[in-house]
């Protein structure tokens, strides 16, 4: 049977034609499905491509991170050799330091030896000083007996002034002792001076600083706090005119 259809004339039976459409659909399907399989395939070429720059880069920045790594442990051992030679020029300069003082050493213990026998000898002569005194102290006494000897045998004038000397002598032997002792006794009188830590004017000038400060945190805590104003206002010219005309209005 055939079809009279114009667009049907090429196919002789109906079920040529839908087999014809039939084909042509999946032609068609087939061609959208590679289209979209390329697509997808490029897709994933690009990504491929992409993943390989990342890579390109984290291979670059690792290579990076290594030539720092590297040059840090370069810096560390360079200090640490620069360490090491200042340990060893201190172990040097103590050596030498110890070798100047196992030099210095005998000289410094003669030296110690001599003060001390020097203090030794200043010990010593103290005493012998007071031998010396001692002994004029003797000398003088026996002058001073040798005239009463004397002045026994002639008469009594000599008594009399021999007496009157060894009175005076004895007086004023007795008022140097006397002032020794209170010179000695007397209390040495100190006087206390007084240092101002804070000079006057410094006072007067801290005085003035915290009365200005005392008003100004009266007038906050007044204004800004009790009275529930704001405490900005409380540094302008226009509140204070305010309440001064308020207070003239109220006379």
């Amino acid at each position: 049977m055939s079809v009279n259809n114009s667009n049907h004339e090429q196919y002789s039976t109906r079920e040529d034609y839908k087999r014809a459409k039939a084909e042509e659909l999946q032609r068609k399907k087939d061609a959208e499905k590679q289209a979209k399989d390329e697509a997808l395939q490029i897709k994933d070429v690009e990504k491929q491509a992409k993943d390989e720059a990342r890579q390109i880069k984290d291979a670059k920045k690792q290579a990076k991170d290594e030539v720092r790594q590297i040059k840090d442990a370069e810096k560390t051992a360079k200090d640490e050799g620069r360490q090491i030679k200042d340990a060893e020029k201190q172990a040097r300069d103590e050596a030498q330091q110890t070798k100047v003082v196992e030099k210095q050493a005998p000289t410094k213990i003669i030296e110690i030896l001599a003060k001390n026998v020097a203090g030794r000898l200043k010990g010593l002569k103290k005493p012998d000083l007071n031998v010396a005194r001692k002994t004029q102290d003797a000398g003088q006494q026996a002058k001073t007996k040798q005239p009463r000897q004397k002045s026994e045998t002639p008469g009594v004038k000599e008594t009399k002034t021999s007496s009157t000397h060894e009175a005076q002598r004895s007086k004023d032997s007795n008022n140097t002792n006397s002032a020794g002792k209170n010179a000695e006794t007397a209390p040495v009188s100190y006087q206390r001076i007084r240092i101002r830590l804070i000079p006057i004017w410094l006072r007067l000038v801290l005085l003035l600083v915290m009365a200005i400060f005392c008003v100004t945190a009266g007038a906050v805590v007044g204004y800004g706090m009790l009275g529930g104003g704001k405490v900005a206002e409380v540094f302008q010219e226009s509140t204070w005119t305010h309440i001064i005309d308020l207070v003239q209005k109220g006379k």
